[in-house]
């Protein structure tokens, strides 16, 4: 049965088959897995707008090229860009605007009588031009047309060209010089005879319309040129000056070219041919807007040197259908036909074909536009045709516009190309042909103007990238020569036209707009996530890779083949699952899945995949796809509840990805647990009525009676199912029916029977029915009745709700069950609602009454004092309600006007609104109930009505049958007023709290105010009888006088007193100062602004953002205003949490870079004045808003026993540090005492006051007067110092007691009197000798103190921030040398020429001579290509004692230049001699020393090997870090003095270097003039003027590779003093000059000051002396003083800062002494810690640049000292560190200029010698012991070497455990480097282009570069100088004797020498 189902099901299964493909694009193709693409939904990639500060009248994007290596270059007006792939701007360079004119030359030695004016420069060519030397063609309109070659690396260098030797404009005016006319510029092959490629132009004539000169100018001008790229660049390549004038030209004939004006398009070069297309007027008599425009195309042989082939024809293309002529050329671009073009037109190869866009107008945005092709042999068909047509005598020539020719008769006996190529009949030509090359449209389209166009080829196919007028770019494929297909369109500028200049370069269109460039995606192939997306579009470059489940091109599947890459028009059915059979299996069950597979690839193994099962099915293949087994769910371990999706993937073998999938289901139908669950879905379940369960086969299973499902689809057994036929669907399951039964009240304690509606009950059966309640936590069984309608009634018994529960109804819910088991379904719960009358009630009556109006069927009654269920009253009829009770009123006053809402609350206040609707009256009036807010019995809101006076009375309420009741409390009507407000102005901006005084300001309810009509929010918790408080808002209203102050109470207003309130204007911060203090704030700070009196209470607050970026406030403080204009705050102070955040940031902060001690922290000043909100931030105000803050200054207490100094002096001084940082002197105030001691003057660590001529009061710290001496106090802001007690110096004063004086005076002796005055004179002695030496106390102090202050500003220096610094190394490129530049400087350092860089000298043989033969090199390199031969040739070499260490450097050199392209084979020669040295070490005493010397040829092979493969690494990532290092080097040390003579300098890292003197360097800016522009650059006044000029060099040229730079010695700087140019030199008449020495002139000299205005300007001329020398002072042309240098006298020594004779003889007196200066090392280093750690960091990481070769070399190691059994890593670590950080980074360390195109001076290289040597002290295994006499640099990096050890040690064992490098993968990183050798190295000559540079045939030909045929010669000197030990050696040795290495060797010297007497001669 079961089988005959599934056949049934199969055949139709493949009867629907094909109707189930039709629709696969729906069926789920991927998403298992996606990938991780990064896509662009609209196809932009980047763009940018360029033109910003660009000064021009109109800016726009002209022209654009595309370099090979992605480089793109942008001509604009007044600007040329260059930019990367990813349209970053590099560089800039200004063009424009110009003083011009279109009367004058732009030669400036050619005077110019016309007026100029600044004129804008549009870029009219752009053209990469790829010659001897690249360079960047670049014409303007300025200057006449001319032109510039730019430098590719430096687009501001450009060379000009606007003078030639004849000097007419001829020669260099090139483009059109009018913004408006077109020029078009291709480079291409010319005759033969110049043997080069010339720049072919066409420009449209400018001269008309102007005056006769401009004309006749312009008209010299050619249409059509072909101009010279060599010696003479831009001028034209041939000018015959005889009677015909002859040119390489075409000229519009003079008559008409002012009103004929021809616009170029486009031009281009097929075969021997260049063409030009045009757009011109039909006829040259008519040439107004409205006449006829016709396309022309335009040939010229390029074979012809004057243009005699010249000939031209109409270019149509119309419409075959509608015949619709397109007449204006737009655009056209000429490309290859690729294999569906060749096919369609016919062509038997790719032959060229043209494609143009055409439009119906000139261009705007109602253009009709279209697409048509041409093959360029129909074209040149079509002009031969006319070509013909003249040489047979039709007059076709001139065409009215040309110089008229002859077409005459010459018979038929020309071949096609000499018709075409007419170079030798002057005669005939200028051919205007008749013949037009017709096309019909592949594509138009209406409404849209076509404005550009780039075309490309794939996968056979061609594409066309069109730009459209509105901004728009079109991806068009051409299908055939007849259909075209538009597949994409993209938005790139909208409403700007695209321009023509369209590139294309690898997957990216680069397309510009008026002033946009943007970049976009060819192929957007990874956007396409699905098969239907990627096909449904018919990309050309995308298919579905099937198997790889993804969009790719074809060149990114793994196999291209047609049925594993889908492609093609839209419409092309994807692979898919169309269908999984059976879709849904039951989880008892096990099929086999049966998967119908459209397109399936074939030759595949697959592999069925479940992935949430992680099971896998092998796949078989049937008809229609294949089949596998299902796995068993159960034993899975997943639990189905319900039904569970699953997906079924397949697998493919050839990628092992998932490609396809499916979903089917899995279901469980014994996890459904109701009827209606069961039934009601699509699996095969049914429901078992009378077992109540969910069963897969009820046929099997169930009891007679069950619910089938809705899917169900079997035959019914009437057997099984007789009694539930027809039950089919969850509608037959029993139910309750909630809603026809209705809500169940049941009253607490009371039994009732209810009846519960439903449908399909079972029939009874012996089956019993029971109802259950759920109370809390006890269960009430009740039983149940079916009746015989089928409902249920339930029994209810009695009920009580649970205890803890108070409310008056309790919901419980009720279920029914059948036969004790069975639940009845309850789709919607039934519940029954238990209910007791009296908590309903709240035992009041009036709601008691309440419940029943509105609940009537709860049957609740007011009786036995109570509220009771009917059956439970004791009476029958009512009881009266109490009278009602009032318990609260509010409010108890209100205004006289009425209108208070009172709320009454109480109880028994009515049962209904009715009741009380006339019940309520307040003294004496009625209030007003309101029916929505009533609440029966409890709470009343009434409105009260007005009263005529004030009074007061009591609250009544009135209830019908009732008594009435009054509230204790009366209410008082009041009627309130204002007296006065404060303040009575205030902001627009509102937020000012007025205080309201007055009386009864707290009636009634409802109290408001307002100002005018704004309102002013009351305060309403502040509100008080006379007193309230309101907060005034916002108004746009500045400008009205005073507004009344008015208030409302409860709509009432009140008596105003005429108060008033003014709105002024909000105010403004307009300065701020200081903005400086201290972290804990309290400096004074002074704002000005405007109305900041307006404000009651500003105040200051200030901002940060902490390390999370969290928005951190301080606390407010408050400001006060002494006018509209000055306000006076505090600073805020830095809380300790804040400061706890800052120093977890400047923790954060200290980590990247080094810190000083002095941490500064911004923070942004706000200030809260009211709701000002313009001031609270002040950021983008324009206001100096950012206030630094630094922590608290340091005060030193006094250093005297217990803090008491002794004051003895006139000037009390503090010591302390920070002080100057945040504070002047006016922020200090010292205390001493009770009294002030006057603040004179302030430094950062010292205070300096005067203190009071006499000892001051004492106090305690309580402020109270004591006899102690007074305690000094420092206060700074909120800072307070006791920094000690002072005590003044009484001085002894002498005193003669009275009782002496008068015995003296009685005595009268003169003896005495005489001895009184001596006593005197020597006590004032003794005073005067104090004072000197005090005095002399305070100048040691004052020398002790300066030479304390040298060591700080040495160790400030350590820790300054370098922010500076690395803002100027960001400012431009890194100056790589080319690669062949940097392998010649590897291998050969030192050196600037070698044999190398020349071609060999061809020599005739001669005997014993070594020659020069082409074929005896060819057969030395074939020799050197013998493994054996070449080993052994070193190792005889080696063994010479004549052969030196610098021979075998030099060997080693050559044979790296001879083999750098083939280094494969370098390496295995290297190999085979490093196995040799490491068995040689390794038998030695000291296997650690092998590689640490160059003493043998591998040793340096090993290194220029190293250096050839670390070139790439160096590029792209070491060497940045390196450069800065250099740059950081180079800053630091010139920002202090360097001794020109002795190269010391003050910054330094080497104590040899280290200026031991105190030089006064002051930096100057200098207002620098060169090149016509101005730039401030900074020198120090010590500089020689040498020195300045490579400083300014060096500033102006920061951008500029070294080598591109001026020479110092090449200019002169001049100074403007006052009106008179000064030459500055060295060495003049006004030099320095004492005792036999002369001081080198300085800026100082000269005095030059701070902000002069100086020249760089270029040497013209040069002074001979009389004996014939050049003289190094040169008289400046723009110099009226020359400064004449004077002769040297014998003997004289020179100087700069310090007599180098004399640097060890400056001790003594109070100078300082040598050693004072060393912590300036330590300065240095702590300034470039940094860029030696980022450098060290960077070489010693191991990343994914890192190039294998280091993980092969140090294998290599690895494996030798397992092989010979060494066993100590210290032997290895010293290999690996002898081999690549000693070997090459040492190297590169000590010469950057290697590496880049830079100067390294003397300083710099002794600083970089320290870095080498710390370097080499990191890789070292042992050590040092440092002591007072070690050297310094180790002392200075001591603390560091350690963690580079560690840095070194972790890069070895990181590169150990790396996987190790395969054969292969080493073999194609060498292959990679040497086709760098080959790209870059080795250019070979254009006669052999086709040969690769390691084949014999092209050995000899290097030019320009390197010449291998030159190493060749060069190593074969070393064979003929060694050749009779060679022989011999090879003689003795078998493999050579074998190999016949001997004979071959004779024959190379014979080849080279010639046959020798005596010697055998080789053939």
């Amino acid at each position: 049965m079961w089988c005959h189902l599934v056949y049934s099901y199969n055949v139709i299964h493949i009867l629907v088959f094909f109707a189930l493909a039709s629709i696969c694009g729906s069926v789920i193709t991927q998403g298992i897995f996606p990938h991780q693409r990064k896509i662009y939904t609209n196809g932009v990639i980047n763009d940018r707008m360029l033109g910003s500060g660009v000064m021009a009248q109109r800016f726009e994007l002209n022209n654009m090229v595309v370099t090979e290596w992605g480089r793109i270059f942008v001509g604009a007006v007044n600007r040329i860009y260059e930019l990367d792939s990813d349209l970053t701007v590099l560089s800039e360079a200004e063009t424009g605007p110009v003083n011009d004119s279109l009367k004058c030359l732009p030669d400036p030695k050619i005077p110019c009588n016309s007026p100029t004016s600044l004129t804008d420069n549009y870029n009219k060519i752009l053209i990469h031009y790829k010659g001897l030397k690249e360079k960047l063609l670049t014409c303007g309109s300025v200057y006449q047309g001319a032109c510039e070659a730019r430098n590719l690396k430096n687009i501001s260098r450009a060379q000009s060209y606007y003078e030639s030797e004849t000097g007419s404009i001829l020669d260099f005016a090139v483009a059109a010089n009018d913004a408006r006319a077109t020029t078009i510029a291709f480079v291409a092959p010319g005759p033969p005879d110049l043997d080069s490629e010339v720049l072919y132009v066409g420009a449209t004539y400018t001269g008309g319309k102007v005056d006769v000169y401009t004309e006749q100018l312009r008209g010299v001008v050619p249409s059509i040129s072909s101009r010279s790229l060599g010696r003479n660049r831009f001028q034209l390549n041939a000018k015959f000056d005889n009677i015909q004038a002859m040119y390489s030209a075409i000229y519009i004939r003079k008559d008409v070219r002012s009103k004929f004006l021809i616009d170029y398009v486009t031009g281009f070069s097929s075969g021997i041919y260049s063409y030009f297309l045009t757009r011109q007027y039909a006829s040259v008599q008519s040439t107004d807007k409205t006449s006829p425009v016709v396309s022309k195309v335009i040939q010229i042989c390029q074979k012809d040197l004057y243009y005699n082939s010249y000939i031209d024809m109409p270019l149509v293309c119309q419409s075959e259908n509608s015949g619709k002529v397109y007449s204006y050329l737009q655009a056209a671009k000429i490309t290859k036909a690729s294999k569906n073009l060749q096919l369609s037109f016919g062509l038997r190869s790719a032959d060229d074909i043209l494609i143009a866009l055409f439009s119906d107008n000139e261009g705007d945005h109602e253009s009709n536009s279209a697409i048509c092709v041409y093959t360029m042999q129909y074209i040149r068909r079509q002009l031969l045709e006319n070509a013909q047509k003249c040489f047979n005598g039709e007059d076709l020539s001139g065409g009215g516009y040309l110089t008229k020719k002859r077409c005459q008769q010459l018979g038929p006996f020309y071949r096609e190309e000499e018709y075409l190529c007419n170079k030798d009949l002057e005669s005939i030509g200028n051919i205007v042909g008749i013949e037009v090359a017709t096309s019909n449209p592949i594509l138009e389209y209406k409404g849209t103007w076509l404005t550009s166009i780039a075309v490309t080829t794939t996968w056979d196919q061609t594409v066309c990238i069109v730009g459209t007028g509105d901004g728009y770019i079109k991806k068009i494929v051409l299908e055939t020569h007849e259909r075209a297909r538009e597949y994409e369109q993209v938005a790139v500028d909208l409403g700007s036209p695209i321009n023509q200049n369209i590139q294309i370069y690898e997957n990216s269109i680069y397309v510009m707009s008026k002033q946009k460039i943007a970049r976009l995606l060819l192929s957007n192939c990874d956007s396409r996530m699905s098969c239907s997306s990627c096909l449904e579009d018919g990309d050309p470059f995308c298919g579905w890779c099937v198997l790889d489940n993804r969009c790719t091109q074809n060149s990114q599947c793994a196999d291209s083949l047609s049925d594993r890459w889908l492609f093609g028009p839209p419409g092309q059915t994807c692979v898919a699952i169309t269908n999984v059979s059976p879709r849904t299996i039951a989880v008892t069950e096990r099929p086999t899945l049966y998967l119908t597979i459209y397109q399936l690839p074939d030759g595949s193994d697959y592999t069925c995949v479940f992935p949430e099962l992680n099971a896998t099915s092998r796949a078989e293949y049937w008809a229609y796809g294949v089949y596998c087994l299902a796995p068993d769910i159960l034993q899975s371990g997943i639990r189905v509840t319900g039904s569970q999706d699953l997906t079924i993937a397949l697998n493919s073998s050839e990628t092992g990805k998932l490609f396809l999938a499916q979903n089917f289901t899995y279901f469980n139908c014994s996890s459904f647990q109701s009827c209606s669950q069961c039934t009601n879905n699509t699996w095969s379940c049914d429901w078992c009525l009378y077992d109540n369960k969910c069963v897969h086969d009820s046929l099997s299973v169930c009891q007679p009676g069950a619910v089938l499902s809705l899917s169900y689809r079997g035959i019914e057994s009437q057997q099984h199912i007789s009694s539930s036929t027809g039950m089919k669907g969850p509608q037959f399951c029993p139910g309750i029916d909630a809603d026809k039964t209705g809500k169940i009240y049941i009253p607490e304690g009371v039994e009732k029977d209810i009846v519960i509606w439903g449908y399909s009950f079972p029939q009874p059966r012996n089956l019993q029915y029971t109802c259950h309640v759920m109370v809390g936590d006890i269960e009430y069984t009740s039983r149940a009745n079916r009746s015989s309608d089928g409902n249920i009634t339930c029994h209810l018994n009695s009920m009580m709700v649970p205890s803890h529960y108070t409310e008056g109804m309790y919901e419980a819910q009720l279920h029914i069950y059948w036969g004790n088991l069975y639940r009845v379904e309850d789709k919607k719960g039934l519940y029954v609602t238990i209910y007791r009358c009296d908590v309903l009630a709240r035992g009041e009556c009036g709601l008691c009454h309440n419940v029943n109006h509105t609940l009537p069927q709860l049957q609740c009654y007011w009786c036995d004092s109570g509220c009771k269920y009917q059956s439970h009253c004791h009476k029958l009829h009512a009881e009266p309600c109490p009278a009602p009770q009032i318990q609260i009123v509010t409010p108890l006053s209100g205004p006289i006007g009425g209108g208070t809402y009172v709320n009454i609350s109480g109880k028994d206040l009515g049962s209904k609104f009715e009741e009380i609707q006339n019940a309520i009256s307040i003294a004496g009036i009625r209030c007003a109930p309101l029916r929505d807010r009533y609440q029966p019995s409890q709470w009343i809101v009434c409105r009260l009505g007005p009263s005529l006076s004030e009074r007061s009375g009591v609250v009544t309420v009135a209830l019908p049958d009732r008594l009435a009741v009054t509230f204790h409390q009366k209410f008082s009507y009041q009627d309130p007023t204002i007296t006065r407000i404060n303040p009575t102005a205030g902001p627009i901006s509102g937020g000012s709290t007025i205080t309201i005084s007055g009386e009864n300001l707290n009636t009634g309810r409802d109290i408001t105010a307002s100002i005018g009509k704004v309102e002013c929010m009351i305060i309403r918790d502040m509100v008080t009888s006379n007193m309230a408080f309101c907060e005034t808002k916002p108004t746009n209203q500045s400008t009205e006088p005073p507004q009344p102050f008015r208030m409302f109470f409860d709509g009432y207003e009140e008596k105003n007193l005429n108060v008033n309130f003014e709105y002024l204007p909000d105010p403004v911060i307009l300065n701020i100062e200081p903005l400086q203090s201290y972290y804990s704030g309290g400096r004074r700070i002074t704002v000005h602004g405007t109305n900041l009196h307006a404000v009651q209470q500003p105040q200051m607050f200030a901002t940060f953002t902490d390390s999370d970026n969290n928005v951190r406030m301080t606390e407010k403080q408050v400001c006060t205003a002494i006018g509209p204009t000055e306000m006076l705050c505090p600073s805020p102070r830095i809380s300790r949490v804040h400061l706890g955040l800052l120093n977890y940031r400047i923790q954060r902060h200290s980590r990247q870079r080094p810190t000083r001690d002095v941490v500064p922290m911004d923070v942004q000043l706000g200030f809260v004045m009211d709701n000002v909100m313009s001031v609270r931030n002040l950021s983008g105000s324009g206001v100096q808003s950012q206030m630094t803050y630094y922590p608290d200054p340091i005060m030193h207490n006094f250093s005297e026993p217990n803090s008491v100094k002794k004051f003895k002096g006139e000037v009390l001084i503090f010591e302390a540090k920070g002080l100057s940082l945040a504070a002047t002197k006016k922020d200090v105030e010292v205390y001493i005492g009770t009294q002030t001691c006057n603040v004179t003057n302030l430094s950062d660590t010292q205070i300096f006051c005067t203190p009071p001529t006499s000892q001051p009061q004492g106090k305690d710290e309580r402020g109270n007067k004591d006899s102690s001496y007074p305690v000094v106090t420092v206060k700074v802001g909120n800072l307070e110092f006791r920094v000690g007690r002072l005590e003044y110096e009484q001085m002894a004063v002498l005193a003669f007691p009275s009782e002496y004086i008068m015995g003296i005076a009685a005595g009268g002796g003169f003896m005495l009197l005489m001895i009184l005055l001596i006593l005197i004179l020597c006590r004032r002695m003794n005073h005067k000798a104090e004072r000197n030496y005090r005095k002399m106390q305070l100048l040691l102090d004052n020398l002790e103190s300066n030479v304390r202050n040298e060591c700080k500003q040495a160790f400030a220096e350590l820790q300054t921030d370098i922010t500076d610094l690395t803002t100027v190394l960001e400012g431009g490129g890194i100056p790589f040398w080319d690669y062949h530049t940097y392998t010649f400087k590897v291998l050969f350092p030192g050196l600037s020429d070698h044999v190398i860089l020349h071609p060999p000298v061809i020599e005739q043989q001669k005997t014993g001579s070594v020659g020069f033969t082409e074929h005896g090199l060819q057969h030395f390199y074939h020799l050197l290509g013998h493994r054996h031969f070449l080993l052994t040739l070193i190792r005889t070499l080696e063994e010479q004692k004549t052969f030196g260490i610098r021979d075998k450097v030099n060997v080693a050199s050559l044979l790296m230049v001879i083999y750098q392209d083939n280094l494969e084979y370098a390496t295995e020669i290297l190999k085979a001699l490093l196995n040799e040295l490491v068995e040689k070490s390794v038998l030695g005493k000291h296997p650690k020393l092998m590689l640490r010397r160059t003493e043998s040829v591998v040793e340096k092979m090993l290194t220029n090997w190293l250096s050839l493969c670390m070139y790439k690494y160096l590029r792209d990532t070491a060497g940045s870090s390196l450069y800065v290092l250099y740059r950081a080097m180079k800053l630091h040390v010139e920002k202090g003095p360097v001794d020109c003579m002795t190269g010391d300098a003050r910054y330094t890292l080497s104590e040899d270097k280290l200026l031991r003197d105190k030089v006064d360097a002051k930096p100057l800016n200098l207002n620098v003039f060169y090149e016509g522009e101005v730039t401030q650059c900074k020198v120090l006044n010590c500089d020689t003027i040498t020195q300045a000029k490579e400083k300014i060099i060096d500033q102006l040229y920061k951008n500029i590779p070294f080598s591109n730079r001026p020479w110092a010695c090449d200019l002169d700087l001049e100074w403007k003093k006052g009106s008179i140019p000064v030459t500055l030199q060295d060495e003049d008449s006004s030099t320095m000059k004492w005792e036999g020495w002369k001081k080198i002139n300085t800026l100082q000299h000269y005095r030059v000051f701070d902000g002069s205005e100086c020249a760089l300007i270029r040497r013209y001329q040069t002074i001979k002396s009389p004996n014939g020398s050049l003289d190094t002072s040169v008289v400046s042309v723009n110099s009226s003083m020359a400064i004449l240098r004077s002769e040297s006298d014998n003997g004289i020594k020179f100087f700069h800062l310090v007599k180098h004779d004399e640097l060890q003889t400056k001790e003594g007196g109070v100078k300082m002494v040598p050693e004072v200066f060393l912590p300036r090392l330590l300065a240095t280093k702590g300034t470039l810690q940094k860029f030696m750690d980022d450098f060290f960091q960077t070489i010693l990481s191991v990343n994914q640049s890192m190039p294998p070769v280091i993980k092969y070399l140090f294998d290599y190691l690895d494996s030798a000292a397992h092989t010979y059994g060494i066993h100590d890593p210290d032997i290895v670590h010293t290999w690996k560190c002898n081999s690549l950080p000693l070997r090459f980074w040492v190297n590169i360390i000590k010469n950057p200029d290697f590496v880049f195109d830079i100067h390294k001076p003397v300083i710099v290289d002794s600083c970089l010698s320290v870095v080498a040597q710390t370097f080499m002290d990191s890789c070292s295994t042992s050590e040092h012991r440092l002591g007072k006499d070690s050297p310094s640099n180790k002392l200075l990096f001591a603390k560091d070497i350690p963690n580079y050890r560690k840095m070194v040690d972790r890069f070895f064992r990181e590169i150990r455990d790396m996987p190790a490098v395969s054969d292969k993968e080493m073999g194609t990183y060498l292959t990679g480097v040497s086709r760098v050798c080959h790209d870059n190295y080795f250019i070979q000559n254009n006669e052999d282009k086709s040969q690769p540079c390691d084949t014999t045939t092209s050995i000899l030909a290097y030019p320009g570069k390197v010449y291998k045929s030159s190493a060749l010669k060069e190593l074969y000197t070393y064979v003929h100088n060694y050749s009779s030990q060679l022989m011999e050696v090879l003689d003795a040795d078998p493999v050579g004797s074998r190999q016949q290495l001997a004979a071959k060797l004779g024959t190379v010297i014979t080849a080279m020498e010639g046959p020798l007497v005596g010697r055998q001669a080789y053939v």
